[in-house]
């Protein structure tokens, strides 16, 4: 078969990564470059962690093995999976609580956490100050972090090595009926194929609503948390961080070539105040203060990003065919991370015909004929 991938960022790049593992033909079309929007300004911690309800905590978790499975096939001697595991602080006196419910919580899913003292986090990340008051915190052994730039590089690099073409194109809308899909540009060209697979983020509501069908995705023009977040990245530092911490004051996670990314939630309400230069650089010091807080030492920021969310509607992840037809396929996730590789193996699979259980749940066909009621992003401690 032929199939025409839209969007190159993880959930479009794994997807034409699993079709051309099965032999497919594959064309990926891309609007800017591979891993050039939110895929490669991602806190990429890959979890199960609070994930409700059950059907969206089972892909999450299978989204975890799936990611073990894909670092050990790979044919790469590159790492970018680090099950290293997750420190979850709450700094505020109702740790009690939140502690009581993410465990009573992760228990009821058969979520691996275990409940942690201050030795034992000091010997786990001795690098950060923590104060005498946290007699305890949570370490969920299962998480990891992804080196997402890592990961999209060695899939771009297999994929041309396999012949599987990334073009550089922006696409108008697409056409399906009982022979195939119908891609296409804005230069006025088309490209035809079996098959289209719609893997474009936050843009999928606009791509599909020019082609006459309809993904509900939060609109990147409303600007607040649900479709935007500040994500920081510190200079290369010495500072010997190994696992992702989430915490109410700071998220912090380590990357391959010596900087961090870091989270302030406190912070992520300036979203609504639009890009500009001065708030970016406010953001910045702010993360700086919080950071040498956390290690005690200064950490330069290098950058912090205003970056756009893929946040489905109504808050849970959109995997199926759009159109009658069935040859318009979606993909659109706000756990891309966690999901991508999963996400891109069942996509395979499901334009071969066999359709996923795991995914019953998530079609777009459950937003037929009703009002999609919009969710809420909340940004509790480690939301994500």
């Amino acid at each position: 078969m032929k199939i025409i991938v839209i969007g190159a960022g993880i959930l479009g790049l794994t997807a034409a990564y699993s079709l051309s593992e099965r032999g497919h033909e594959v064309v990926v079309l891309e609007k800017e470059a591979p891993f050039a929007g939110a895929s490669h300004r991602s806190f990429a911690w890959l979890n199960a962690n609070n994930k409700f309800p059950r059907s969206y905590y089972q892909i999450n978790r299978s989204g975890l093995d799936e990611h073990k499975r894909l670092q050990l096939e790979f044919p790469s001697d590159r790492t970018w999976f680090h099950p290293s595991g997750n420190v979850l602080v709450d700094f505020t006196e109702t740790r009690t609580a939140t502690y009581e419910k993410r465990i009573s919580d992760a228990k009821e899913m058969g979520y691996p956490v275990e409940m942690i003292d201050l030795s034992t986090l000091r010997a786990l990340e001795p690098s950060i100050q923590w104060p005498e008051k946290i007699e305890s915190a949570l370490f969920y052994p299962e998480e990891a972090w992804l080196d997402n730039d890592v990961l999209g590089e060695e899939i771009v690099r297999v994929l041309g090595e396999r012949g599987v073409e990334i073009r550089i194109a922006q696409v108008a809308s697409i056409e399906s009926d009982d022979r195939g899909a119908q891609v296409n540009l804005t230069d006025g060209t088309g490209i035809s194929a079996d098959f289209s697979v719609l893997a474009t983020g936050a843009w999928s509501r606009e791509l599909a609503q020019a082609s006459g069908l309809f993904v509900p995705v939060a609109d990147l023009a409303e600007q607040s948390t649900r479709t935007h977040s500040l994500l920081g990245l510190t200079e290369p530092v010495t500072v010997p961080l190994q696992r992702i911490v989430i915490s109410d004051r700071l998220n912090v996670r380590p990357r391959h070539d010596g900087r961090m990314w870091v989270q302030v939630a406190r912070l992520e309400e300036r979203v609504t105040e639009g890009q500009n230069q001065r708030m970016l650089d406010e953001v910045a010091s702010e993360m700086e203060v919080e950071l040498e807080r956390f290690f005690g030492q200064k950490v330069p920021m290098e950058k912090v990003y205003y970056s756009g969310r893929s946040f489905p509607e109504d808050g849970h992840s959109i995997v199926g065919f759009l159109d009658e037809p069935r040859k318009v396929y979606t993909i659109v996730t706000h756990s891309g991370m966690t999901l991508g590789p999963l996400f891109g193996r069942l996509a395979a699979e499901e334009l071969e015909g066999q359709d996923s259980e795991l995914l019953a749940d998530f079609r777009p066909s459950r937003f037929a004929g009703r009002e999609v009621e919009p969710a809420e992003f909340d940004y509790f401690i480690g939301r994500q």
